[in-house]
């Protein structure tokens, strides 16, 4: 993580030019993660060409190299560039819930650049605004990550403790939690089973488990990329009143909102990441979706 932090003081034409040639460096090598990103796309999109899919893959190594840089940037800049480069669309729905004192839970997958919405969430909401992280295995980078993430407002809880923090800011003012929900659990057994791009997925139950024994309405957060160093963020109301709606309705919901924002911009979500590396145990069933993506 430091030098992240030495990266973020050079300007973002280098950055940019940096970007660019660790690409081709790392394409020259195989790919960051190579193996596990073809792999997953060639999962995700049965029905593409091999052509078609290496051009997904180029495109996705590109991005993440613009990640890495644009993250390190994110390590200096001031606040005005940040709220310049992520523009936040449909506040009025979390205002709207602000005002009718609901607690919200913003859904989010790893799509474009995540950590720069994180930055810009507590100056774009009227909430007190937390998200949950896992812990690192590197103190010293889970410390920087937490004053990068945090230094505008964003309180940075550990999921073990989590609920701890709930039950307490619950009581006060309509609070603001942000769960991703995407990547892969760590205990097969303890998760929601369904199908997620085609294929039987393990989804945290989280989202599920935290709306209804918190009565949160639910929020997705889209994340777009309009051009290089530019955002926008959209939020899109999933559900007001979870008590009314079957278990696994909400995950459903999300899972579909993700699966649009992947086929609208199938290179940029984090194929670099082992989202299917279990298989559903005996006994646990696979449930069905309710909800497909709207492609339209």
């Amino acid at each position: 993580m430091k030098y992240l932090s030495w990266l973020g003081r050079l300007p973002r034409w280098m950055l940019t030019v940096i970007a660019w040639t660790v690409t081709a460096l790392a394409m020259l090598a195989g790919g960051y993660r190579g193996k596990v990103v073809r792999a997953n796309l060639k999962r995700a999109f049965p029905q593409k060409s091999a052509g078609q899919r290496w051009r997904l893959y180029a495109v996705f190594q590109r991005h993440f190299a613009q990640l890495m840089v644009e993250s390190a940037k994110l390590f200096t800049m001031k606040r005005a560039a940040v709220d310049r480069g992520m523009v936040h669309h449909g506040k009025e729905v979390m205002e709207r819930l602000h005002r009718d004192g609901k607690h919200v839970l913003i859904a989010g997958g790893h799509m474009n650049n995540w950590e720069w919405s994180a930055l810009t969430l507590s100056q774009n909401l009227p909430f007190r605004t937390m998200a949950l992280y896992k812990k690192l295995s590197d103190s010293k980078a889970e410390k920087m990550m937490k004053e990068s993430r945090s230094r505008f407002g964003l309180e940075m809880v550990r999921t073990k403790e989590g609920r701890s923090w709930m039950n307490v800011a619950r009581h006060g003012d309509p609070v603001a939690v942000v769960m991703g929900f995407d990547q892969s659990p760590a205990d097969p057994t303890k998760c929601w089973w369904t199908t997620f791009l085609g294929t039987e997925t393990a989804v945290f139950y989280g989202l599920e488990q935290w709306s209804h024994m918190y009565d949160m309405a639910v929020v997705y957060a889209s994340i777009r990329r309009e051009e290089p160093w530019k955002y926008t963020l959209t939020y899109e109301l999933i559900a007001e009143d979870v008590k009314e709606l079957d278990n696994g309705e909400v995950l459903d919901r999300c899972l579909a909102k993700l699966e649009r924002e992947i086929h609208r911009d199938p290179a940029r979500w984090l194929w670099s990441h082992k989202r299917w590396k279990h298989r559903r145990p005996e006994g646990q069933e696979c449930h069905p979706r309710r909800h497909k993506a709207d492609l339209t």
